[in-house]
């Protein structure tokens, strides 16, 4: 914001030379002389940016102080007008050219969507444009609420959007429905069954009758808590059976990774297209053809135009740069491919674990014909109790 303003005040970038300059910028501060930029070119040698009306305030301070002030370079709009000031006709077309970029300023040329994982951001749009949010949008005639209300409607996946627009981009931000769990009713009869194989160690059954004691294996799906309880006072009752069963479990993970990986060697060829947009439109500038790369890299950078008070305008220059490579090979060290496999069946093992803990672990490595197999054999003890309803 702050170089905005400077440039429209315009600004002076001054030499100072002297004993002391040091001296003459404290004065220029006692008396309210604005300077920035400070940049020490040699000891008795400085350089700094001032407004017009500070420049012009400095000679006499310069004198107090024994020090020779000289102007560099001015910059801003006010020098630029002034330097056209005869030609009127320049000078109407160069504001009728600003206010022409500051009006298309205000109209939504492009839309992003962040924040969003499992809808589309083509869906999210598809849907704006129905509801006529799209390229070529006015800016101040979005309205967030009716925009946030109409799309809850189009998709239940949706908890909350809304539009932040900077000049001619809008950003549209979700958030998506987290899905309720599925939670059986209290009086819904059901069991409890093994979640997967196991030894196990604890059943502390709440309600219902347990049907296994520990040292006991299991295998998945088998009843551990049953619902029905049949007592010689009351019969046969059929009950929500609720129960915490711990376990030890066992996994035997495994991955593997060649020690001969494929690799680049850049032969020094590179082609670069520009390409204008405006509004939407492509434009390509480049006039030789692409070359025959059989394999390239491509790197895309975009410069938007801007005004300098803020605004985005529908204009930005597309550079892509494709730089030739030809395929080779590069090897691997075992041990850095080991470590690599075992963090990988980790992180597999905790995703695997509901409510555990590994107790032991084991982990082999072994090479064959340069591919590296690593192999994680885990004892762990955890939770495998599984709510299921009663077949009625």
């Amino acid at each position: 914001m702050q170089q905005t303003v400077n440039f429209l005040r315009g600004s002076v970038e001054v030499d100072i030379e002297g004993a002391f300059p040091e001296r003459f910028l404290n004065i220029c501060a006692q008396n309210g002389i604005e300077f920035w930029g400070l940049r020490r070119l040699d000891d008795t040698h400085l350089r700094v940016r001032v407004h017009p009306s500070g420049w012009r305030a400095m000679p006499p301070f310069a004198l107090k102080a024994q020090c020779r002030v000289s102007l560099v370079k001015q910059r801003g709009v006010p020098f630029f007008l002034w330097r056209y000031r005869r030609r009127h006709g320049f000078i109407l077309g160069f504001l009728l050219t600003l206010g022409v970029l500051y009006g298309l300023s205000q109209f939504v040329w492009e839309f992003e969507v962040v924040g969003n994982e499992l809808v589309s951001s083509e869906t999210i749009l598809r849907h704006l444009a129905e509801i006529g949010v799209k390229p070529g949008i006015y800016g101040p005639s979005i309205d967030i609420a009716t925009i946030k209300n109409e799309m809850m409607l189009h998709i239940d996946e949706l908890s909350w959007l809304t539009v932040n627009r900077q000049g001619s981009l809008a950003t549209v931000e979700v958030r998506e429905r987290i899905p309720k769990p599925e939670i059986l009713p209290a009086d819904q009869p059901c069991n409890i069954v093994a979640a997967k194989d196991g030894l196990i160690l604890r059943v502390d059954a709440r309600t219902g009758s347990a049907q296994v004691k520990a040292g006991e294996t299991v295998t998945k799906g088998q009843l551990i808590v049953s619902g029905v309880v049949d007592s010689n006072l009351v019969g046969t009752r059929f009950l929500h059976a609720q129960a915490d069963v711990y376990a030890r479990t066992w996994y035997d993970l495994s991955a593997k990774m060649p020690l001969r990986v494929a690799a680049k060697t850049y032969t020094g060829r590179s082609y670069t297209r520009r390409i204008l947009i405006v509004a939407g439109y492509r434009m390509n500038f480049s006039i030789l053809g692409f070359p025959s790369f059989e394999k390239c890299d491509k790197i895309v950078k975009t410069a938007t135009l801007g005004l300098p008070f803020g605004a985005t305008l529908p204009v930005s220059l597309v550079t892509e740069t494709y730089t030739e490579y030809k395929p080779a090979a590069a090897s691997i060290s075992q041990a850095s491919a080991a470590e690599a496999l075992k963090a990988s069946l980790t992180r597999r093992l905790s995703a695997l674990l509901d409510e555990g803990e590994v107790l032991a672990a084991d982990v082999t490595a072994v090479e064959s014909n340069g591919v590296l197999l690593v192999s994680l054999k885990a004892e762990c003890r955890e939770q495998i109790a599984l709510t299921i309803p009663l077949p009625k």
